[in-house]
């Protein structure tokens, strides 16, 4: 199984909003939304993310 991703970055794309589980990047003409191993319950973020 591959490792947990909690954070993304992608050189070259705009980071537009970092959000409690997603990460949206700029890619022009549309948006690219990833979703990460963050998770988030009663709006805060656990310092654990998804286990392998």
């Amino acid at each position: 199984m591959s490792a947990p991703v909690f954070e993304t970055n992608l050189p070259g794309l705009p980071l537009v909003a970092r959000g409690k589980v997603r990460d949206i990047y700029d890619l022009g003409d549309s948006l690219l939304i990833v979703a990460t191993d963050r998770i988030s319950a009663y709006d805060v973020v656990m310092p654990n993310g998804i286990p392998d």
